[in-house]
Protein backbone atom coordinates (compact mmCIF):
# COMPACT_ATOMS: atom_id res chain seq x y z
CA UNK A 1 0.00 0.00 0.00
CA UNK A 2 1.62 3.23 -1.21
CA UNK A 3 1.77 6.21 1.63
CA UNK A 4 1.79 9.68 -0.08
CA UNK A 5 2.60 13.42 0.53
CA UNK A 6 0.21 16.22 0.27
CA UNK A 7 1.72 17.41 -2.86
CA UNK A 8 2.10 13.49 -4.42
CA UNK A 9 -1.62 13.41 -3.19
CA UNK A 10 -2.70 16.80 -5.30
CA UNK A 11 -0.44 15.72 -8.13
CA UNK A 12 -2.86 12.46 -8.52
CA UNK A 13 -5.90 14.63 -8.28
CA UNK A 14 -4.74 17.61 -10.50
CA UNK A 15 -3.45 14.37 -13.45
CA UNK A 16 -6.69 12.71 -12.70
CA UNK A 17 -8.63 16.00 -13.15
CA UNK A 18 -6.55 16.89 -16.94
CA UNK A 19 -7.35 13.52 -18.15
CA UNK A 20 -10.82 14.01 -17.71
CA UNK A 21 -12.41 13.14 -14.71
CA UNK A 22 -13.39 16.14 -13.64
CA UNK A 23 -13.55 17.94 -9.94
CA UNK A 24 -16.72 17.53 -9.10
CA UNK A 25 -17.49 14.06 -9.82
CA UNK A 26 -14.47 13.12 -7.49
CA UNK A 27 -15.89 15.67 -5.19
CA UNK A 28 -19.30 13.62 -5.44
CA UNK A 29 -17.32 10.08 -5.15
CA UNK A 30 -15.71 11.17 -1.80
CA UNK A 31 -19.05 12.89 -0.22
CA UNK A 32 -20.87 9.39 -1.05
CA UNK A 33 -17.88 7.71 0.66
CA UNK A 34 -17.97 10.06 3.67
CA UNK A 35 -21.70 9.66 3.94
CA UNK A 36 -21.59 5.86 4.06
CA UNK A 37 -19.32 6.01 7.13
CA UNK A 38 -21.72 8.68 8.44
CA UNK A 39 -24.43 6.19 8.73
CA UNK A 40 -22.70 3.64 10.39
CA UNK A 41 -23.59 5.40 13.47
CA UNK A 42 -27.37 6.25 12.67
CA UNK A 43 -27.04 9.50 13.69
CA UNK A 44 -30.29 11.37 14.44
CA UNK A 45 -28.82 15.22 13.96
CA UNK A 46 -25.84 15.47 12.02
CA UNK A 47 -23.55 19.19 11.65
CA UNK A 48 -21.01 19.45 9.08
CA UNK A 49 -18.32 22.05 9.65
CA UNK A 50 -16.73 23.17 6.81
CA UNK A 51 -14.34 25.89 5.53
CA UNK A 52 -13.97 27.47 1.96
CA UNK A 53 -11.62 25.20 0.32
CA UNK A 54 -12.22 21.62 -1.65
CA UNK A 55 -12.30 20.08 2.19
CA UNK A 56 -15.21 22.20 3.24
CA UNK A 57 -16.88 21.27 -0.54
CA UNK A 58 -16.81 17.84 0.29
CA UNK A 59 -18.00 17.98 3.62
CA UNK A 60 -21.19 20.63 2.16
CA UNK A 61 -21.90 17.76 -0.49
CA UNK A 62 -21.66 15.12 2.31
CA UNK A 63 -24.31 16.71 3.90
CA UNK A 64 -26.87 17.18 0.75
CA UNK A 65 -26.71 13.22 0.39
CA UNK A 66 -27.43 12.57 3.75
CA UNK A 67 -30.37 15.19 3.49
CA UNK A 68 -31.32 13.50 0.61
CA UNK A 69 -31.22 10.09 2.58
CA UNK A 70 -33.20 11.61 5.15
CA UNK A 71 -31.28 12.67 7.74
CA UNK A 72 -31.47 15.37 9.78
CA UNK A 73 -28.53 17.73 8.31
CA UNK A 74 -27.33 21.39 8.70
CA UNK A 75 -24.15 22.74 7.65
CA UNK A 76 -21.57 25.50 9.72
CA UNK A 77 -19.63 27.32 7.39
CA UNK A 78 -16.05 28.99 9.11
CA UNK A 79 -14.95 31.88 6.56
CA UNK A 80 -15.79 33.69 3.98
CA UNK A 81 -17.72 31.58 1.61
CA UNK A 82 -17.32 34.28 -1.05
CA UNK A 83 -14.00 33.69 -1.05
CA UNK A 84 -14.07 30.14 -1.41
CA UNK A 85 -12.60 27.48 -3.95
CA UNK A 86 -15.28 26.93 -7.45
CA UNK A 87 -16.13 23.41 -6.02
CA UNK A 88 -16.84 24.88 -2.73
CA UNK A 89 -19.54 27.62 -3.71
CA UNK A 90 -20.46 24.76 -6.57
CA UNK A 91 -21.99 23.02 -3.74
CA UNK A 92 -23.41 25.43 -1.37
CA UNK A 93 -25.28 26.40 -4.27
CA UNK A 94 -26.76 22.67 -4.50
CA UNK A 95 -26.58 22.39 -0.85
CA UNK A 96 -29.14 25.88 -0.40
CA UNK A 97 -31.51 24.04 -3.19
CA UNK A 98 -31.87 20.79 -1.45
CA UNK A 99 -33.12 23.49 1.56
CA UNK A 100 -30.17 22.68 3.79
CA UNK A 101 -30.04 24.64 6.86
CA UNK A 102 -26.36 26.65 7.00
CA UNK A 103 -25.06 28.73 9.15
CA UNK A 104 -22.12 30.81 9.41
CA UNK A 105 -19.73 30.82 12.40
CA UNK A 106 -19.33 34.65 12.90
CA UNK A 107 -23.21 35.44 12.37
CA UNK A 108 -24.41 32.92 14.49
CA UNK A 109 -23.49 30.73 17.95
CA UNK A 110 -24.56 27.18 17.41
CA UNK A 111 -24.54 24.88 20.34
CA UNK A 112 -22.38 21.83 19.03
CA UNK A 113 -23.25 19.69 21.79
CA UNK A 114 -27.16 18.89 20.30
CA UNK A 115 -25.44 17.37 17.60
CA UNK A 116 -24.52 13.50 18.27
CA UNK A 117 -22.37 13.55 15.22
CA UNK A 118 -20.06 16.16 13.16
CA UNK A 119 -18.22 16.03 10.41
CA UNK A 120 -14.84 17.69 9.99
CA UNK A 121 -14.47 19.42 6.90
CA UNK A 122 -12.20 21.91 7.76
CA UNK A 123 -8.96 21.90 6.11
CA UNK A 124 -7.69 19.13 5.07
CA UNK A 125 -4.48 18.08 3.85
CA UNK A 126 -3.55 21.63 2.64
CA UNK A 127 -2.58 22.92 5.87
CA UNK A 128 0.44 24.64 6.11
CA UNK A 129 1.05 26.84 9.32
CA UNK A 130 -0.69 26.46 12.78
CA UNK A 131 -4.61 26.92 12.68
CA UNK A 132 -5.46 30.43 14.36
CA UNK A 133 -8.71 32.57 14.74
CA UNK A 134 -11.95 31.09 14.17
CA UNK A 135 -10.36 27.62 13.30
CA UNK A 136 -8.88 27.33 16.67
CA UNK A 137 -11.87 28.23 18.33
CA UNK A 138 -14.04 25.80 16.13
CA UNK A 139 -11.96 23.17 16.45
CA UNK A 140 -12.16 23.24 20.69
CA UNK A 141 -15.63 23.49 20.00
CA UNK A 142 -15.78 20.22 17.92
CA UNK A 143 -13.76 18.43 20.84
CA UNK A 144 -16.17 19.31 23.32
CA UNK A 145 -19.03 18.18 22.10
CA UNK A 146 -19.26 15.16 22.82
CA UNK A 147 -20.56 13.88 19.47
CA UNK A 148 -18.95 11.63 17.40
CA UNK A 149 -16.69 13.06 14.68
CA UNK A 150 -15.92 11.76 11.05
CA UNK A 151 -13.04 13.98 9.66
CA UNK A 152 -12.73 14.51 5.92
CA UNK A 153 -8.98 12.95 4.49
CA UNK A 154 -7.22 13.92 8.15
CA UNK A 155 -8.18 15.74 11.17
CA UNK A 156 -8.21 19.34 10.50
CA UNK A 157 -5.12 20.77 12.33
CA UNK A 158 -2.99 17.72 11.20
CA UNK A 159 0.41 18.22 9.24
CA UNK A 160 -0.23 15.97 6.41
CA UNK A 161 3.37 15.25 5.77
CA UNK A 162 4.43 15.15 9.43
CA UNK A 163 1.85 13.68 11.57
CA UNK A 164 2.80 16.62 14.20
CA UNK A 165 -0.20 19.06 15.92
CA UNK A 166 -0.28 22.25 14.30
CA UNK A 167 -2.26 24.66 17.17
CA UNK A 168 -4.89 22.55 17.81
CA UNK A 169 -6.25 19.32 16.16
CA UNK A 170 -10.12 17.54 15.68
CA UNK A 171 -9.61 14.32 17.75
CA UNK A 172 -11.94 12.01 15.21
CA UNK A 173 -13.60 8.59 15.61
CA UNK A 174 -12.85 8.08 12.18
CA UNK A 175 -10.89 9.61 9.17
CA UNK A 176 -11.97 8.92 5.53
CA UNK A 177 -9.01 9.34 3.16
CA UNK A 178 -9.05 9.09 -0.28
CA UNK A 179 -7.19 7.15 -2.66
CA UNK A 180 -4.04 6.90 -0.66
CA UNK A 181 -2.63 6.96 3.31
CA UNK A 182 -0.56 9.98 3.87
CA UNK A 183 2.34 10.30 6.04
CA UNK A 184 1.24 12.32 8.68
CA UNK A 185 -2.48 9.35 9.29
CA UNK A 186 0.90 6.92 10.65
CA UNK A 187 3.09 9.29 12.77
CA UNK A 188 2.43 9.62 16.03
CA UNK A 189 0.95 12.00 17.42
CA UNK A 190 -1.81 11.92 14.50
CA UNK A 191 -2.33 8.25 15.02
CA UNK A 192 -4.14 9.39 17.88
CA UNK A 193 -6.15 11.77 16.63
CA UNK A 194 -7.00 10.20 13.30
CA UNK A 195 -9.55 7.28 15.14
CA UNK A 196 -10.12 4.19 12.44
CA UNK A 197 -8.97 4.94 9.31
CA UNK A 198 -10.79 4.06 6.26
CA UNK A 199 -9.79 4.72 2.41
CA UNK A 200 -12.53 5.51 0.12
CA UNK A 201 -11.75 4.45 -3.54
CA UNK A 202 -11.69 7.41 -6.21
CA UNK A 203 -11.19 7.20 -9.77
CA UNK A 204 -7.88 8.32 -9.64
CA UNK A 205 -5.37 8.12 -12.23
CA UNK A 206 -2.61 5.55 -10.63
CA UNK A 207 0.27 5.98 -13.09
CA UNK A 208 1.89 8.04 -10.79
CA UNK A 209 2.10 5.42 -7.91
CA UNK A 210 4.91 3.55 -9.74
CA UNK A 211 7.59 7.01 -9.06
CA UNK A 212 5.84 6.58 -5.15
CA UNK A 213 8.55 4.98 -3.31
CA UNK A 214 6.94 5.00 0.27
CA UNK A 215 4.82 1.71 1.33
CA UNK A 216 2.76 0.98 4.63
CA UNK A 217 3.98 -3.00 5.59
CA UNK A 218 0.87 -5.45 5.47
CA UNK A 219 0.50 -8.91 6.12
CA UNK A 220 0.85 -9.59 2.28
CA UNK A 221 3.83 -7.90 1.89
CA UNK A 222 5.71 -9.59 4.49
CA UNK A 223 4.44 -13.15 3.04
CA UNK A 224 5.72 -12.27 -0.17
CA UNK A 225 9.23 -11.94 1.45
CA UNK A 226 9.10 -15.16 3.75
CA UNK A 227 12.25 -16.95 2.60
CA UNK A 228 12.00 -20.41 0.58
CA UNK A 229 13.53 -23.48 2.69
CA UNK A 230 14.16 -26.40 0.43
CA UNK A 231 14.20 -29.69 2.01
CA UNK A 232 17.57 -30.74 0.44
CA UNK A 233 19.44 -27.87 2.37
CA UNK A 234 22.31 -27.76 5.24
CA UNK A 235 22.88 -25.55 7.62
CA UNK A 236 25.21 -23.13 5.86
CA UNK A 237 22.90 -22.76 3.82
CA UNK A 238 20.69 -21.08 5.44
CA UNK A 239 24.02 -18.49 6.54
CA UNK A 240 26.42 -17.78 9.52
CA UNK A 241 26.01 -15.07 11.81
CA UNK A 242 28.27 -13.96 14.12
CA UNK A 243 27.37 -11.69 16.92
CA UNK A 244 29.62 -9.48 18.81
CA UNK A 245 27.95 -8.03 21.72
CA UNK A 246 28.22 -8.01 25.39
CA UNK A 247 29.71 -6.51 28.21
CA UNK A 248 30.22 -6.95 31.81
CA UNK A 249 27.56 -3.96 32.28
CA UNK A 250 25.49 -5.87 30.32
CA UNK A 251 25.61 -9.65 29.87
CA UNK A 252 21.51 -10.00 28.85
CA UNK A 253 21.56 -8.28 25.71
CA UNK A 254 23.69 -10.67 23.20
CA UNK A 255 21.41 -13.58 24.71
CA UNK A 256 18.05 -12.18 23.22
CA UNK A 257 20.11 -11.50 20.03
CA UNK A 258 21.22 -14.50 19.80
CA UNK A 259 17.51 -15.82 20.19
CA UNK A 260 16.17 -13.82 17.60
CA UNK A 261 18.80 -15.39 15.09
CA UNK A 262 18.11 -18.79 16.14
CA UNK A 263 14.45 -18.95 15.88
CA UNK A 264 14.01 -17.26 13.14
CA UNK A 265 15.93 -19.66 10.37
CA UNK A 266 19.95 -18.71 10.41
CA UNK A 267 21.61 -21.84 9.62
CA UNK A 268 24.88 -20.86 12.23
CA UNK A 269 24.56 -18.70 14.97
CA UNK A 270 27.90 -17.98 16.76
CA UNK A 271 27.98 -15.49 19.54
CA UNK A 272 31.05 -13.86 21.28
CA UNK A 273 31.12 -11.69 24.38
CA UNK A 274 33.75 -10.56 26.52
CA UNK A 275 32.36 -11.70 29.81
CA UNK A 276 30.53 -14.35 31.19
CA UNK A 277 26.82 -14.48 28.84
CA UNK A 278 27.34 -18.59 28.99
CA UNK A 279 23.12 -18.86 30.30
CA UNK A 280 22.57 -18.66 26.41
CA UNK A 281 23.47 -22.37 26.40
CA UNK A 282 20.80 -23.35 28.86
CA UNK A 283 18.20 -21.55 26.56
CA UNK A 284 19.40 -22.25 23.35
CA UNK A 285 22.12 -24.78 23.34
CA UNK A 286 22.41 -24.94 19.61
CA UNK A 287 23.91 -21.47 20.03
CA UNK A 288 28.07 -21.95 19.64
CA UNK A 289 29.27 -19.82 22.26
CA UNK A 290 32.83 -18.41 23.53
CA UNK A 291 33.77 -15.62 26.26
CA UNK A 292 36.92 -13.60 25.96
CA UNK A 293 37.21 -13.29 29.63
CA UNK A 294 37.28 -9.39 29.67
CA UNK A 295 34.79 -6.30 30.94
CA UNK A 296 34.99 -5.38 27.11
CA UNK A 297 35.92 -5.59 23.36
CA UNK A 298 39.01 -4.06 22.64
CA UNK A 299 40.60 -3.12 19.49
CA UNK A 300 43.29 -5.86 19.10
CA UNK A 301 40.17 -8.46 19.08
CA UNK A 302 39.75 -8.04 15.85
CA UNK A 303 42.85 -9.78 15.11
CA UNK A 304 41.95 -12.93 17.67
CA UNK A 305 38.49 -12.82 16.20
CA UNK A 306 39.89 -12.90 12.18
CA UNK A 307 38.68 -16.79 11.88
CA UNK A 308 35.29 -16.12 13.15
CA UNK A 309 34.49 -12.86 11.78
CA UNK A 310 35.88 -14.35 8.01
CA UNK A 311 33.93 -17.71 8.33
CA UNK A 312 30.53 -15.82 8.86
CA UNK A 313 28.13 -13.94 6.23
CA UNK A 314 26.48 -11.31 8.53
CA UNK A 315 28.06 -9.35 11.74
CA UNK A 316 26.06 -7.82 14.34
CA UNK A 317 27.72 -5.69 16.62
CA UNK A 318 26.07 -3.26 19.24
CA UNK A 319 23.86 -4.88 21.79
CA UNK A 320 24.93 -4.26 24.93
CA UNK A 321 28.84 -3.29 24.08
CA UNK A 322 29.11 0.29 25.83
CA UNK A 323 30.82 2.80 23.87
CA UNK A 324 33.90 1.94 25.82
CA UNK A 325 33.96 -1.01 22.85
CA UNK A 326 34.10 1.84 20.13
CA UNK A 327 37.64 1.51 18.56
CA UNK A 328 36.74 -2.18 18.83
CA UNK A 329 33.98 -1.50 15.97
CA UNK A 330 35.61 1.18 14.24
CA UNK A 331 38.24 -1.40 13.19
CA UNK A 332 36.62 -4.47 11.94
CA UNK A 333 34.06 -2.24 10.19
CA UNK A 334 36.86 -0.34 8.56
CA UNK A 335 38.18 -3.54 7.81
CA UNK A 336 35.64 -5.59 6.48
CA UNK A 337 32.85 -3.21 5.37
CA UNK A 338 33.38 -4.13 1.60
CA UNK A 339 33.55 -8.21 2.13
CA UNK A 340 30.78 -8.51 4.87
CA UNK A 341 27.01 -7.72 5.78
CA UNK A 342 26.73 -5.79 9.01
CA UNK A 343 23.89 -4.94 11.25
CA UNK A 344 25.12 -2.10 13.90
CA UNK A 345 22.95 -1.19 17.19
CA UNK A 346 23.06 0.48 20.43
CA UNK A 347 26.58 1.72 21.35
CA UNK A 348 28.13 0.47 17.88
CA UNK A 349 26.23 3.49 16.26
CA UNK A 350 28.43 5.98 18.47
CA UNK A 351 30.84 5.61 15.07
CA UNK A 352 28.42 7.35 12.97
CA UNK A 353 29.54 11.00 15.76
CA UNK A 354 31.93 11.15 12.86
CA UNK A 355 29.66 13.27 10.48
CA UNK A 356 31.98 12.56 7.60
CA UNK A 357 31.25 8.32 8.06
CA UNK A 358 29.87 6.51 5.02
CA UNK A 359 28.51 2.91 5.69
CA UNK A 360 28.43 1.10 2.88
CA UNK A 361 25.46 -0.63 0.97
CA UNK A 362 26.42 -3.85 3.44
CA UNK A 363 25.23 -1.94 6.48
CA UNK A 364 21.98 -1.83 8.45
CA UNK A 365 21.72 0.35 11.37
CA UNK A 366 18.65 0.16 13.58
CA UNK A 367 18.60 3.16 16.28
CA UNK A 368 15.73 4.06 18.39
CA UNK A 369 14.81 7.68 19.04
CA UNK A 370 17.49 8.29 22.04
CA UNK A 371 20.37 6.91 19.76
CA UNK A 372 19.49 8.32 16.60
CA UNK A 373 20.05 11.92 18.42
CA UNK A 374 23.45 11.22 19.81
CA UNK A 375 24.36 10.62 16.32
CA UNK A 376 22.32 12.81 14.04
CA UNK A 377 19.06 14.32 15.19
CA UNK A 378 15.72 13.37 16.30
CA UNK A 379 13.69 12.94 13.30
CA UNK A 380 10.82 11.60 14.64
CA UNK A 381 8.31 13.22 12.48
CA UNK A 382 10.80 14.07 9.65
CA UNK A 383 10.59 11.13 7.27
CA UNK A 384 12.40 13.52 4.63
CA UNK A 385 15.00 14.47 6.54
CA UNK A 386 15.42 10.88 7.58
CA UNK A 387 15.69 9.26 3.88
CA UNK A 388 18.37 12.13 3.39
CA UNK A 389 20.47 10.63 6.22
CA UNK A 390 19.97 7.05 4.79
CA UNK A 391 21.27 8.54 1.59
CA UNK A 392 24.37 10.38 3.35
CA UNK A 393 26.07 6.90 4.90
CA UNK A 394 24.55 4.87 2.49
CA UNK A 395 22.92 2.22 4.37
CA UNK A 396 19.27 0.88 5.46
CA UNK A 397 18.02 2.32 8.38
CA UNK A 398 15.61 0.77 10.93
CA UNK A 399 14.59 3.84 12.76
CA UNK A 400 12.79 2.39 16.12
CA UNK A 401 10.16 4.43 16.83
CA UNK A 402 5.93 3.88 18.15
CA UNK A 403 6.17 3.97 14.34
CA UNK A 404 9.10 2.21 12.96
CA UNK A 405 10.47 3.92 9.39
CA UNK A 406 12.48 1.63 7.17
CA UNK A 407 14.34 3.33 4.61
CA UNK A 408 17.44 3.43 2.23
CA UNK A 409 17.08 7.04 1.03
CA UNK A 410 15.29 5.22 -2.25
CA UNK A 411 12.53 3.01 -0.37
CA UNK A 412 11.14 4.18 2.62
CA UNK A 413 8.42 1.51 4.26
CA UNK A 414 6.65 1.97 7.77
CA UNK A 415 5.59 -0.64 10.22
CA UNK A 416 2.64 0.41 12.60
CA UNK A 417 2.35 -3.21 14.39
CA UNK A 418 4.39 -1.97 17.02
CA UNK A 419 2.87 -1.12 20.68
CA UNK A 420 3.68 -0.25 24.35
CA UNK A 421 4.80 -4.30 24.27
CA UNK A 422 8.29 -3.11 22.56
CA UNK A 423 8.80 -0.37 25.04
CA UNK A 424 11.27 -2.63 27.34
CA UNK A 425 14.59 -3.25 27.62
CA UNK A 426 15.94 -5.90 25.20
CA UNK A 427 13.11 -5.48 22.34
CA UNK A 428 15.60 -4.09 20.00
CA UNK A 429 18.19 -6.52 20.58
CA UNK A 430 15.99 -8.95 19.79
CA UNK A 431 14.73 -6.84 16.74
CA UNK A 432 18.61 -7.18 15.61
CA UNK A 433 18.78 -11.02 15.56
CA UNK A 434 15.89 -11.37 13.93
CA UNK A 435 17.19 -8.98 11.20
CA UNK A 436 19.87 -10.22 10.74
CA UNK A 437 19.04 -14.23 10.12
CA UNK A 438 17.08 -13.14 7.33
CA UNK A 439 20.02 -11.22 6.18
CA UNK A 440 22.06 -13.78 6.43
CA UNK A 441 19.50 -16.32 4.69
CA UNK A 442 20.26 -14.17 1.59
CA UNK A 443 17.32 -11.63 1.94
CA UNK A 444 17.98 -8.11 0.49
CA UNK A 445 19.11 -5.77 3.11
CA UNK A 446 16.04 -4.04 3.09
CA UNK A 447 13.70 -6.75 2.80
CA UNK A 448 15.38 -8.51 5.84
CA UNK A 449 14.61 -5.19 7.76
CA UNK A 450 11.03 -4.93 6.45
CA UNK A 451 10.16 -8.82 7.26
CA UNK A 452 12.40 -8.81 10.55
CA UNK A 453 10.68 -5.85 12.42
CA UNK A 454 7.24 -7.41 10.52
CA UNK A 455 7.94 -10.54 12.90
CA UNK A 456 8.68 -9.05 16.09
CA UNK A 457 5.89 -6.26 15.78
CA UNK A 458 3.46 -8.26 14.33
CA UNK A 459 4.06 -10.98 17.32
CA UNK A 460 4.12 -8.53 20.23
CA UNK A 461 1.18 -7.19 19.17
CA UNK A 462 -0.77 -10.76 18.58
CA UNK A 463 0.70 -11.58 22.60
CA UNK A 464 -0.41 -8.52 23.98
CA UNK A 465 -3.80 -9.66 22.83
CA UNK A 466 -3.41 -12.80 24.99
CA UNK A 467 -1.05 -11.64 28.08
CA UNK A 468 -1.60 -7.69 27.84
CA UNK A 469 1.00 -5.47 26.70
CA UNK A 470 2.49 -5.65 30.46
CA UNK A 471 3.24 -8.94 30.48
CA UNK A 472 5.13 -9.37 27.15
CA UNK A 473 8.37 -9.43 27.26
CA UNK A 474 11.16 -10.07 24.23
CA UNK A 475 11.84 -13.46 25.29
CA UNK A 476 8.27 -14.31 25.28
CA UNK A 477 8.35 -12.68 21.53
CA UNK A 478 10.97 -14.86 20.48
CA UNK A 479 9.57 -18.04 21.82
CA UNK A 480 6.34 -17.44 20.26
CA UNK A 481 7.53 -15.48 16.90
CA UNK A 482 7.06 -19.27 15.23
CA UNK A 483 3.26 -18.87 15.32
CA UNK A 484 3.67 -15.30 13.18
CA UNK A 485 5.84 -17.73 10.40
CA UNK A 486 3.07 -20.58 10.47
CA UNK A 487 0.36 -17.97 9.76
CA UNK A 488 2.76 -16.46 6.97
CA UNK A 489 3.31 -19.72 5.36
CA UNK A 490 -0.34 -20.70 4.87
Amino acid sequence: MKILTSQEAKNIDKITIEKGISSEILMEQAAFAVADIVENYNPTLILSVVSKGNNGGDGVATARILKNRGYDVEILIVGDPEQGSKDFKKQLEIAREYQIDIFNYKDISVDMKKYDLIIDGLIGIGLKGEVQGEISEVIKEINNAGARVISIDIPSGISTDTGEILGQAVVADETVTFGFLKIGHLLYPARDYCGEIKIAPLSFDNSLLSSINRELIRDELAKSLLPYRPNDSYKYRFGSILILAGSKKYPGAPIITAIGAQRTGAGLVKLITPQDSSDILGLEPSVIYNSLNKEYFEEDDVLYLKEDIERSNVIIIGPGITEKAIRFVDKIVNQYKDKKKFLLDADALALLKDENTQLGENFVITPHVGELAKVFKNVKNDVFTLEDYAKKIDCTVVYKSSTTIITNGEETYFNIFGNSSLAKGGSGDLLSGVIGSFMAQGLPLMQASVLGSYLVYKTARDLSEEYTSYYVTPRLIADNIYKTIIKLEK
